[in-house]
């Protein structure tokens, strides 16, 4: 299948290997004009992203099953600069951001992404790299990418560069992003849960010397747990607390029994990843939520408001209760 490029174009290219997706089997584009495209756009007569690129390179790229591809016309296509490097910077950043939640389910191989140019339709590679590689916990829920999905990412992506745009405030939110986004770089499950909790501690903003009494209390106002949230949030921050003080993290849960210890700290790890990203989604896709992250200050008064307030500008909070099977 051959993508008709533009004329004259850069372009930068992110490509899925064995990606499970319940999408069209031909091109399509989204409501910001990316191309979402069921394999790469490789027929290549002139042999150029062979030669680029090697054979064996070339045979895993052709293997990929969804490709995000964005284009913008140039007078001088051949030109590498600042608009590759934003192009490439942007689609990089939604695919990032598909991870949140349990994550994309593909193949254990890292995506690639490419940036070019087209002159005459001819589309040329000037840059190659391996994103990084993302692992799904443990038992986490196989999801198909949808079209629904790639648009809701659209709206998160939005999100994010307003914020990113004034580099005086959010300063807090994007830390705590990238953090979460750390722990879905570990395969380690105690690795992982340690930044998820984190992450969510940039939301909470613990006063010194009550970070786990307000860290169980504060998320609930993001989440409700059934009668054991208080065990739920506990365990989870001590699971959090062992491994930043290089213990064993099953020291946490040894009031289970043996054979039970690992399913429980398996069980904290998918709710607290869960709770991470459902809270980060809902922030980047609500301004007027938002709004109340700004700053230190401002998330400082968020927590003084009076509970019900807190909960109605949230919104209905996240079942963790059956958050592991969602």
């Amino acid at each position: 299948m051959a993508h008709p490029f533009q004329e004259n174009s850069l372009f930068a290219l992110v490509a899925v290997s064995d990606a499970h997706t319940n999408l069209p089997d031909r091109q399509f584009q989204l409501s910001d004009g990316t191309w979402i495209l069921p394999r790469v756009p490789v027929a290549d007569q002139h042999g150029i992203w062979k030669e680029w690129l090697g054979s064996i390179r070339l045979t895993h790229l052709t293997e990929a099953n969804l490709v995000l591809l964005v284009e913008k016309p140039s007078d001088t296509p051949h030109f590498f600069g600042d608009e590759h490097l934003r192009l490439s910077n942007h689609l990089g950043r939604l695919l990032y951001l598909l991870h949140l939640g349990f994550g994309l389910d593909v193949s254990e191989d890292p995506a690639d992404r490419l940036t070019g140019f087209s002159m005459n339709g001819v589309a040329d590679i000037k840059s190659v790299e391996p994103m990084p590689r993302f692992y799904r916990t443990q038992g986490s829920p196989s999801i198909p990418i949808t079209q629904d999905w790639l648009e809701d990412t659209l709206v998160l992506r939005t999100g994010y560069a307003e914020m990113e745009s004034d580099k005086t405030q959010f300063r807090r939110i994007i830390r705590g992003l990238d953090t979460l986004f750390k722990g879905k770089k570990e395969e380690s499950g105690q690795d992982r849960l340690h930044q998820f909790v984190r992450s969510l501690e940039a939301l909470i903003l613990p006063e010194q010397g009550k970070t786990k009494k307000q860290f169980v209390c504060r998320c609930q106002t993001f989440a409700e747990a059934g009668d054991d949230a208080h065990a739920l949030f506990s365990e989870a921050f001590d699971l959090r607390s062992a491994t930043e003080h290089l213990n064993r993290w099953d020291k946490a849960v040894m009031s289970y029994g043996r054979g039970e210890r690992e399913a429980i700290c398996l069980q904290r790890t998918l709710q607290m990843e869960r709770l991470a990203g459902d809270a980060y989604s809902r922030l980047l896709g609500k301004p007027a939520l938002r709004d109340h992250f700004r700053t230190d200050d401002a998330i400082a008064e968020f927590w003084k408001l009076p509970n019900s307030q807190r909960c109605e500008l949230w919104g209905t909070r996240l079942d963790l209760t059956t958050a592991e099977q969602s």
